[in-house]
Formats: structure tokens, sequence, C-alpha cells
């Protein structure tokens, strides 16, 4: 059975410990069983977390060559696309193809401008989408 190592380190400033990493790896992911510890090093907090774990979502077809993290990104924009596709009354593929959003999942573009090189990505949806998208992208590069 896999397994996995997490250790989640305590942020002073903000008086919590930063457990985006954990939740992150969580996604499509069973638990099995887990064990916590608590510790501290140099003054420092953290928990470090042992898990075993079954996949519950192997990735499937085009995507099955992503990296987790660019995974986790690939599902949050379907996630995204999804919300855009109900709330406008058309289906996901208008607003986006999956190749599309694996593209935008594995480049991390920053900019319009690098957002535009995708193939795919035309003027049109461009103007509609493009800040939206690069906001999705840094949010979800920060807190990685």
């Amino acid at each position: 059975m896999p397994f996995r190592i997490i250790t989640i380190p305590f942020d002073s400033s903000s008086q919590v410990f930063m457990e985006e990493g954990l939740n992150n790896f969580c996604v499509n992911k069973k638990l099995a069983s887990y064990k916590a510890e608590f510790f501290t090093s140099n003054g420092s907090s953290y928990w470090t977390v042992f898990i075993e774990y079954d996949p519950l979502l192997e990735p499937a077809g085009e995507v099955s060559d992503l990296k987790e993290a660019d995974m986790v990104l690939y599902n949050k924009l379907r996630q995204w696309r999804r919300e855009q596709a109900e709330a406008q009354g058309v289906p996901v593929f208008i607003i986006s193809t999956n190749g599309i959003l694996k593209q935008v999942a594995i480049r991390k573009p920053e900019t319009v401008e690098e957002l535009k090189n995708i193939r795919g990505i035309g003027k049109a949806k461009l103007e509609k989408y493009g800040q939206e998208l690069i906001d999705l992208v840094k949010t979800f590069t920060e807190k990685t």
C-alpha cells in the first residue's frame, strides 16, 4: 500500500498550521490509516503525518502523465470550468477543453501573454477568462 509522510509547519505570524499541502495530497485518495505526531525543532512547531492510502481516481487518458501537483491544479481548473458553464447555461467544453486545462496546469502561466501561448486560447477566451485563469493559477502556486 502506498504511503506518504507529510510535515506541517506552524506559521507563527498567522497562528495556524499550514495544512494546505496535506489537503492537496488528500484529494482523490482514500485514507487507509494515519498516524500524527507533534514535535518541535529549533523552536518551531510541526505536525508530521504518516498516511497509508489508496487512490480513489486514477488519472485517465490524456491526463495520466500529470504530476500530482499539476493534477490538483487541473482538478481545480475543471471545477472552475464547471461553475462557469453552470452559470452561463452552456456545456463545459464551450468554456474550455480538457486539453487546454491540462496545458494551463502544466505551464502555470503567470501573465495573459503566457496564457495566450496555449493552443486553443483565442482572443475571445483570453478576454473573457484570461485574468480569472491567471488568478486561479497564482492562488494555487502561492499555496503550494
